[in-house]
């Protein structure tokens, strides 16, 4: 059985050709670990282990539960790569339960002038910016997508797990989008499958057209976009985490709650007898 760190080496190589873009950030999430835990077998590994580094990450190190978070969740999607490629007999660390912030987020998303500044940064490219707007699905299921998927005016989603492990493939789950006009229309001038470049190209183009069109951000910021309009339209944060796929209804009111149009205020005033 190879050693934590032997492993982790061949998966980074691995991840590096996969997700050029984001390779170092993996590496950096997987940095502490190594230095504490990489000299071990990985089979000779227990999970009171990986809890003890989680308590002194928090309350040693003083870090932020998200990044001790971020931490977890790459070594778990590692090792569970490696049981994939039959190179384990299991994931040690599996089930181990990742720290979350739980204070709400401020979420950065684009002004429907801001969405229109971007549209006009690159003709070529305006209609999948829109698409992705006024769909919110994510870069992974973006990769799979086809004209077919499409279907009496509803969008099939078949939800692709997230660079560090986690979504809702894992249960084999899809969702369904409405078509609004918006997203109709840019669909039919759309090519069949819509995109044929790696994922990590599709970032770069939209970093690109952003940074052009002076509005900044990443390719992520389309779909806070889209969940953050629907919140200030008066759409339930329930819904808003049933279209968007959200696994845990905790992801969508960290990010969006703040935006809903009714205050405290108002809603405890309705309370009249």
């Amino acid at each position: 059985m190879p050693a934590l760190r032997e492993f982790l080496d061949t998966w980074l190589t691995w991840y590096k050709a996969e997700h050029p873009t984001t390779h170092k950030k993996a590496k950096s999430e997987l940095r502490i670990i190594i230095a504490k835990l990489g000299h071990r077998p990985i089979d000779t590994l227990r999970p009171i282990e990986l809890e003890a580094y989680k308590t002194q990450r928090l309350v040693t190190d003083k870090m932020a539960p998200e990044t001790v978070g971020k931490e977890v969740r790459r070594l778990q999607a590692a090792l569970s790569c490696g049981v994939q490629w039959k190179e384990l007999d299991a994931n040690p660390f599996e089930g181990i339960k990742a720290p979350r912030g739980v204070r709400s987020v401020a979420v950065k998303f684009y002004s429907a002038s801001a969405k229109q500044q971007l549209y006009a940064a690159n003709e070529a490219r305006a209609n999948l910016w829109r698409f992705m707007a006024h769909t919110g699905i994510r870069r992974g299921e973006l990769m799979h997508l086809k004209h077919e998927n499409a279907v009496a005016g509803r969008l099939l989603i078949e939800s692709d797990p997230d660079e560090d492990g986690n979504g809702r493939t894992k249960s084999g789950r899809w969702r369904e989008v409405p078509l609004n006009s918006q997203a109709a229309a840019a669909l039919a001038a759309l090519p069949d499958p819509l995109v044929s470049v790696h994922k990590d190209t599709v970032s770069d183009w939209f970093a690109s057209d952003a940074k052009k069109a002076g509005v900044g951000g990443s390719l992520h910021r389309l779909r806070h976009t889209f969940c953050a309009h629907m919140v200030m339209a008066g759409v339930p944060l329930r819904r808003v985490q049933i279209l968007a796929g959200h696994s845990d209804y905790a992801t969508t009111e960290k990010y969006y709650a703040h935006l809903t149009p009714e205050g405290d205020d108002s809603a405890v005033a309705t309370l009249t007898y």
